[in-house]
């Protein structure tokens, strides 16, 4: 191990080879940098495990459908009326996961990526969500996405909060500031060389990801690398800051802990419940009652009062014959469309009240870092509102598709004989990713470059402090003097081994 470390350092200079020494030989360094590294491998590999079993769910739904199919036909006679069918039938609607979906889980844990869209109304199934446990969606799933933006900074602050103050803490200040170099320039090589130590394991990790999951090498990989660069640098400059105030240790930790507190867990939570507040949107349940209300009231009205609207919105079905005074397949479902059209204002309004809260959540990651670098990593694994907005509207198309393709037969009585598997419309994503979420990445990089303004500024506080003055003062007291120069005269003050001093 010397041996591999003396080879290391052999082309460095001797300070940083001293200071890099040093910080080798801190075993709680190393050990926390294994359980980051660690951490973030079991993350990565359970994040892959998750998305695996969700391609599994995905993959077994035709077979499904296929299953079901076979099903109703054993049950069902061929000239049985397909309304009835199609009552249960259920068509598969899955949100597939893409290739960075297993570092961040954003918002798979809370909406389904999986459904069976039946051909009834739409809005109690699309705003419906599994069963799932209530402790789990509260405190989120372990992903990459976690280790990167809450981890990580507690990391930074475990290795670097002391990097000015242990000289202060173990006596050995006035030889460090004796040494013929700025203070400042050893605390900046000090954590340097911590920075490259974090950024060497999440670029580890990165190639880890890339290696297990098959990560495309493209711009996505690049920019995901600026991100976690640029947020590692953002902590390591809010510790030099911090440091040239020249405070004790606890204090310097207390007020990075504190300021992790307050960008990681405190400001996103009062940002969204802000933003909550200021863009209020009615809940998916609401609509689904809204709906379930009108369904309800259909029975009750006559069968005209539901089929004249209908037959408004689809005017190549008004000459159809429908009978009025007894139930009927085209009269239910056209009660079902009825029942989502009666609620499709308020449906545009909830979209565009999360579209505009998906808005306002950009601007605030603007200033707050580890929100920007969740916007950057959900677009990329694709789980992100806007993503889940666009899900969302196709399978309102898909199921549009579905009408397009069964009115023509439920209208014209057709039995299940009529109906072909093979020809029903399977459901489609959108065919592009959407783009990368740049504008996070700006915030991340605004933050970085407002906060690197202030370096110059702690330079100068930690080297024109008063006590690095006398120290420079002693040393200059203490220089051997020249040839014809006389020493001086003065008294000294020596210190005997009982700590009394005593003049010469």
């Amino acid at each position: 191990m010397s041996s591999v470390l003396a080879r290391l350092l052999a082309g460095f200079p001797s300070r940083a080879r001293l200071e890099l020494r040093q910080m080798l030989r801190a075993r709680m360094v190393l050990v926390a940098a294994a359980l980051l590294l660690a951490a973030g491998v079991a993350a990565i590999v359970d994040g892959a495990a998750r998305v695996a079993h969700e391609r599994e769910v995905i993959a077994a739904l035709e077979p499904a459908l296929r299953e079901e199919e076979s099903y109703l036909r054993k049950t069902h006679a061929p000239e049985d009326d397909l309304g009835l069918v199609l009552y249960y039938l259920a068509m598969p609607v899955a949100h597939a996961p893409n290739e960075w979906t297993a570092l961040s889980t954003g918002l798979r844990d809370v909406h389904p990526y999986s459904r069976h869209l039946r051909f009834i109304g739409l809005v109690p199934q699309l705003y419906k969500t599994d069963i799932a446990n209530p402790l789990k969606q509260l405190s989120g799933s372990f992903d990459y996405g976690f280790v990167l933006i809450f981890l990580v900074p507690l990391f930074i602050i475990g290795v670097s909060y002391d990097v000015r103050s242990r000289d202060e803490d173990l006596g050995t200040e006035p030889l460090v500031c004796s040494q013929p170099t700025r203070l400042s320039r050893v605390l900046a090589l000090r954590l340097a060389l911590r920075a490259g130590l974090v950024s060497a394991v999440a670029l580890a990790l990165l190639a880890f990801a890339v290696a297990w999951l098959g990560l495309p090498l493209d711009g996505r990989a690049g920019v995901f690398a600026l991100a976690s660069l640029a947020y590692i640098a953002l902590w390591f400059v809010v510790v030099f800051v911090v440091a040239s105030l020249r405070r004790s240790s606890a204090w310097n930790a207390i007020s990075l802990v504190g300021a992790w507190i307050a960008w990681c867990v405190l400001l996103p939570a009062l940002v969204n419940l802000a933003i909550i507040t200021a863009s209020p949107a009615r809940g998916g349940v609401e609509l689904t009652l809204a709906q379930r209300q009108e369904m309800n009231a259909g029975w009750d009205r006559p069968k005209r009062a539901t089929l004249d609207p209908f037959f408004a919105r689809r005017p190549e079905w008004a000459q159809t014959p429908v009978p009025e005074d007894r139930f009927s397949w085209p009269w239910y479902y056209a009660m079902h469309e009825m029942g989502d059209a009666h609620v499709a204002r308020q449906v545009e309004d909830y979209h565009a009240a999360l579209a505009r809260r998906e808005q306002w959540t950009a601007r605030a990651a603007l200033v707050l870092p580890p929100l920007a670098l969740e916007l950057v990593l959900d677009r990329m694994a694709g789980t992100d509102m806007a993503t889940e907005l666009a899900f969302r509207d196709s399978v309102a198309a898909y199921h549009e598709q579905l009408k397009q393709y069964f009115y023509p037969l439920v209208f014209n009585d057709k039995g299940l004989a009529a109906f072909d598997i093979d020809d029903v419309p399977r459901h489609r994503e959108g065919a592009a990713p959407r783009p990368l979420h740049l504008s996070g990445l700006a915030g991340l990089l605004g933050v970085l470059a407002l906060l690197g303004a202030t370096i110059p500024q702690a330079v100068r506080r930690i080297d024109a402090a008063s006590w690095l003055e006398e120290a420079s003062a002693s040393r200059k007291g203490s220089a051997r003097p020249t040839a014809g120069q006389e020493p001086p005269s003065g008294p000294y003050t020596l210190l005997s081994r009982d700590g009394k001093a005593r003049e010469t």
